[in-house]
């Protein structure tokens, strides 16, 4: 059995981003195991996030970016000013290729592909049992864990989607203004559904159907209302489909359970980086993973800082919103049509990064149907005693 310092379950966009933060440190130094159960050589996901002018990590791939996007809600559209934000799209297989090289060139950072059966967490260390071998380290960092699902006393929902490349004949995409949301489409059931496009050239795109709701659709169902999106909103007949994608993120206020001794520490979807009331994750992926590497510099190991007042009422707003959609109190199609309506973008994206004062989250709270949210919000916490 071989002992490193640390282990990085899961080769995906946190423990890849773990891994490259880490690698930019003086940790590049200690001996580091990657273990993913694929080669990742495929481009199995879309990222697409926002950030302010000069804080780009992974500028050098991105695909495309934009200083504007197209709004489709409920008897509002608009062609969204960002301000100060550029929203930016990269491909899965870009980012694993970029970051995988990277590492490929310190000697003290193995990749492994095998799968994991068992993580443990000893008295000496993280232990992993694979199909290849048995590992031991200081720290596993793990990002494979699935979150628990089942607490009644949170709010579960999925966000899942489908998604089509496609090209067609003639000019039919404006490259320079994707469709960030376009809520147009039908409504059925519990929470949301909307599409959106994320245009690589005049007559080449990709186009997503979206939903936020607590179960999957049938395959069928994803590709009907793609097909009656591009119908009957982006208005084309005739296109071919180069490419598609599919995925499935879970949208919960459930806390990641930490090990007893605190020799495995749970990461990306299974530490809770997924932002409950959106799905989005890239952002704060590069975030937290930052934040860990610099507890490992100065504290020697990771922490779990107690929750300050200002972020546990950040989270109760996430539950509040999980809490709406999920116990139908008001149409969830009205409600970000509200947010964008009434708010600049910039705000809003603040708002989702939880990076604005307690003014600017009372500005934001007042625009969305106050009487659902009040609900929302008292059935939230009483599900917390």
């Amino acid at each position: 059995m071989k002992r490193y310092d640390y282990i990085i379950a899961g080769g995906g966009l946190a423990g890849l981003s773990l891994a490259y933060y880490m690698n930019r440190s003086v940790l590049r130094n200690k001996s580091i195991l990657i273990i993913e159960k694929d080669e990742k050589k495929k481009n199995d996901r879309t990222w697409c996030f926002w950030e302010k002018e000069g804080q780009g990590t992974f500028d050098a791939i991105v695909f495309r970016k934009w200083q504007q996007a197209y709004f489709y809600g409920g008897g509002f559209e608009k062609k969204l000013d960002l301000g100060e934000y550029t929203y930016k799209w990269i491909k899965g297989l870009d980012f694993y290729d970029f970051v995988r090289t990277d590492l490929a060139s310190n000697p003290n950072i193995s990749f492994l592909t095998a799968t994991i059966e068992r993580l443990t967490d000893t008295t000496d260390g993280g232990f992993v049992i694979t199909d290849s071998g048995q590992f031991i380290a200081d720290y596993v960092f793990d990002s494979i864990t699935p979150l628990s699902l089942e607490n009644e006393k949170r709010h579960n929902l999925l966000q899942h989607f489908k998604g089509w490349e496609i090209t067609t004949s003639n000019a039919t995409f404006d490259p320079t203004c994707p469709i960030m949301m376009d809520y147009r489409v039908e409504q059925e059931g519990i929470g949301v559904r909307f599409g959106y496009v994320l245009p690589i050239s005049a007559n080449r795109a990709l186009v997503e159907y979206t939903v936020f709701s607590d179960t999957l659709l049938l395959p069928e169902e994803y590709s009907r209302e793609l097909h009656t999106y591009i119908r009957d909103f982006l208005k084309i007949t005739d296109f071919n489909i180069e490419d598609e994608e599919f995925g499935v993120i879970p949208m919960t206020d459930e806390r990641p359970k930490t090990s007893k001794r605190n020799h495995v520490i749970r990461i990306g979807t299974s530490g809770g980086y997924v932002k409950a009331s959106t799905g989005y994750a890239f952002s704060r992926t590069q975030r937290f993973t930052q934040e860990l590497v610099s507890q490992l510099l100065t504290a020697g190991k990771p922490l779990y800082p107690k929750r300050t007042i200002r972020q546990n009422f950040k989270r109760l707003l996430d539950s509040t919103l999980l809490n709406v959609l999920l116990k139908e109190r008001h149409s969830g199609k009205d409600i970000f049509t509200r947010l964008y309506q009434r708010n600049p973008t910039p705000r809003l994206f603040a708002f989702m990064d939880e990076d604005t004062s307690l003014l600017d989250d009372l500005r934001v709270m007042v625009t969305v149907p106050l009487w659902a949210f009040t609900l929302g919000m008292f059935d939230a916490l009483m599900k917390r005693f």
